[in-house]
């Protein structure tokens, strides 16, 4: 009777083993489905990074010897949240950079701006997408141009001569960098998945420089000349 009650408990054990990995495997493939279902929800909601009021966008603006109202050269970081606004009708697609309220607690204000798609302003190629050579226009790059302006400065300048109660007093002065007119050339790519991708990129300013268009001097022209002042990185703000 040992023996016979042994076999009954062994059919009974592999019974319920069975049975336990039948629930265990019904789970595992229940939850996967979830997983994916819900990985999958996640994914089509995610928004594409347009150049319209969908997507907004924070710059990363550094500048780097900048001139001030007193006659200092400063660096200074600014953070800015900002849209970009095609103007509907335009070929290539153009537009402006509106800044958001309350982007910044640091007074940078952007006063005038406009983006534009370009191709290489060094080697165009004729639009040869007009011609049928691609599917969609081909715009390797966003040229932006902002115009700032003046910028307050907390704690007026920064000078290491403490010599004499003249120096502290100028020092503490209140000081503001200049008002600015600032050029980008931004690579500029469209992913199927994610959208639009801004690249970080150089920050310029263009001087400008009077010369003789004859010996005699009768005639002038202004030779313009970009200087570099800072970078620009942009990312987009995902909701």
């Amino acid at each position: 009777s040992f023996v016979g009650g042994g076999s009954k408990n062994i059919h009974h054990k592999r019974a319920l083993a069975a049975a336990t990995s039948t629930l265990t495997k019904s789970i595992t493939s229940t939850t996967a489905t979830m997983l994916s279902a819900s990985s999958s929800s996640s994914s089509s909601t995610q928004r594409k990074t347009t150049l319209d009021k969908a997507t907004d966008w924070n710059l990363r603006i550094v500048l780097r010897g900048v001139a001030t109202e007193q006659g200092k050269k400063v660096d200074q970081i600014f953070v800015v949240k900002c849209q970009f606004l095609e103007e509907e009708g335009y070929e290539p697609p153009q537009g402006v950079l509106v800044q958001q309220d309350g982007s910044d607690q640091s007074s940078f204000q952007i006063q005038k701006s406009r983006w534009l798609l370009s191709e290489d302003p060094d080697d165009r190629k004729d639009g040869l997408w007009v011609w049928g050579l691609f599917k969609e226009p081909l715009y390797p790059f966003m040229l932006l141009q902002m115009e700032t302006s003046a910028i307050p400065l907390s704690g007026g300048g920064s000078k290491n001569d403490d010599s004499d109660n003249e120096d502290k007093e100028e020092e503490n002065k209140p000081d503001s960098i200049k008002p600015l007119q600032l050029y980008a050339q931004i690579n500029h790519k469209r992913d199927s998945d994610v959208g639009v991708i801004l690249e970080a990129c150089d920050l310029k300013v263009r001087q400008v420089e009077t010369m003789k268009a004859d010996v005699f001097g009768a005639a002038k022209v202004d030779v313009y000349e970009e200087v570099n002042v800072g970078t620009l990185s942009i990312q987009p703000i995902l909701k």
